[in-house]
């Protein structure tokens, strides 16, 4: 029995003496950037504590409930402090776009739904000049185009490969090892994954599309999609695509391709999940799409498909309701419009579901363009958590940023290091008050910063201090793939 006492007293006064230990450790290191007295809100570990977080480098060095000194100390008392957002669904991948999605508490800001062209020169263009972390999938888009044309063509925007006439047909099987090849060096110039925007392409054959998923479930390589029109039948083929090529699968903007066969499609999504398939889904807040006027989706029947009116279309350049006579004028022209063709309840039931995480959709920089691009993650906090109350402030952080981090840890393992709060992690964080987080962008002025971020960092650079966006400041790093086929 006293040598089960002594035990006890030796173990006690060990962990006694590290404690100590390590208190005087932490207080004779003077750390880059220390936030006092937050609260630190860490999705993967459920934390919500009152902590102390200390910066070196790029990375989180410490968190603690001990005093830490730093050569920069910032007050978080009565402010949340949680990873910054990571956007899966950016089209905007300049930092006139990006400068928006910061004040939104965007950190990564990707273009995985369509993909990049050219991505070696992509990457490279934006290298120690970006105000976000970056980077886009393998463009399945560009690359069958140049397939069924037989060209070289380089694509610098969306609307050039889907106004090209190719996109309209269809890729003979002949062609699939030639697409196979084109996916193979994008990927190995970095390419997170394929991007399939399959809604946009009308003569795409169901044996095309498989046979990419095929190639991505072959090595192990995520599939991002804008699925076919048809609601519930359509997401049916892309869950089969996927699990009968054993491919993990991303499925874009889950409300407004799935409308009124939102539950069906959100519990084909969550069974999916819960027989273990990667197969997950995402939304953004607002009840209004956004497209390009010319594309395959306005091909006839639109209407029917969409269950919309001319009337629900607004032009982004005016702000104009259509009729008739202006769509077929625009159609013509060539340009984005805005679509008004979901309901309120659909978002609560897609914004509610354990399976959704957050994504923007955001576009390029337009005066009138959809408010999505700039007020996105904002609005998840102003309506869904303060206002409604359908999501409580964690759920919404780690829709925001642990969930989607996780999407990408099979083809980033880096990705583990963010999205979270947790020693050796990248200092992408966020300090706000969750009151006074606000998007301000509407639908008659798209692009409006929202407020409410006070501090803004990226791997370990302050980007935003104290509500201002630090000039001369560019911390934003590639994220891509490190596969090599």
């Amino acid at each position: 029995m006293r040598t089960i006492i002594k035990n006890i007293i030796f173990l006690t006064l060990t962990v006694f003496i590290v404690s100590c230990s390590q208190k005087k450790e932490n207080a004779s290191i003077t750390y880059d950037i220390v936030i006092e007295n937050a609260r630190v809100i860490n999705p993967e570990t459920n934390t919500d504590q009152v902590l102390n977080l200390a910066i070196s480098d790029d990375k989180i060095a410490e968190i603690s409930t001990h005093k830490l000194l730093g050569e920069k100390v910032i007050d978080g008392s009565g402010k949340i402090l949680s990873p910054g957002f990571i956007d899966l669904h950016a089209h905007g991948q300049t930092n006139k776009e990006n400068e928006y999605q910061v004040f939104d508490g965007v950190t990564t800001a990707l273009e995985l739904e369509i993909g990049i062209d050219t991505l070696k020169q992509y990457y490279e263009a934006r290298k120690e000049k970006a105000l976000v972390n970056f980077g886009a999938s393998a463009c399945q888009l560009a690359y069958r185009n140049k397939v069924i044309s037989n060209s070289d063509r380089v694509y610098n925007t969306i609307y050039e490969e889907l106004k090209d006439s190719a996109a309209s047909l269809a890729l003979t099987e002949n062609k699939f090892p030639t697409l196979r090849n084109k996916l193979k060096d994008a990927l190995n110039d970095g390419a997170i994954g394929i991007g399939i925007p399959v809604g946009y392409l009308p003569n795409a054959s169901i044996k095309e599309i498989a046979d990419v998923y095929a190639f991505a479930g072959e090595h192990n390589l995520p599939v991002f999609s804008h699925i076919r029109e048809g609601g519930a039948i359509a997401f049916q083929q892309a869950i089969s695509d996927a699990i009968l090529n054993k491919t993990q699968l991303h499925l874009c903007h889950l409300p407004s391709m799935a409308r009124k066969d939102i539950d069906f499609c959100l519990q084909a999504v969550e069974k999916a999940q819960a027989l273990g398939f990667p197969i997950t889904t995402e939304l953004y807040p607002y009840t209004a799409g956004n497209t390009e006027i010319g594309s395959a989706i306005f091909n006839e029947g639109w209407q029917e498909r969409l269950g919309c009116t001319y009337q629900d279309l607004q032009w982004i350049e005016t702000g104009e309701r259509l009729t008739a006579k202006t769509f077929e004028m625009y159609r013509k022209q060539g340009g984005s419009v805005i679509v008004h063709m979901m309901k309120e309840s659909w978002i609560d039931s897609a914004i509610t579901s354990n399976a959704t995480m957050i994504a923007s959709d955001g576009g390029g920089y337009s005066l009138l363009g959809h408010p999505r691009s700039s007020g996105t993650f904002s609005k998840v906090i102003r309506e869904y958590v303060n206002e409604k109350k359908l999501l409580s402030i964690n759920t919404a952080i780690k829709k925001m940023t642990l969930m989607p981090a996780k999407v990408l840890e099979s083809i980033v393992p880096e990705m583990k290091l963010r999205g979270r709060i947790k020693k050796g992690c990248y200092a992408d964080i966020l300090l706000f008050d969750q009151n006074k987080v606000k998007d301000n962008a509407t639908y008659a002025s798209g692009f409006e910063r929202s407020s409410g971020m006070d501090y803004v960092i990226i791997n370990g650079k302050i980007l935003i201090e104290n509500g201002e966006l630090q000039v001369n400041t560019f911390p934003g790093k590639a994220i891509k793939s490190e596969i090599q086929l």
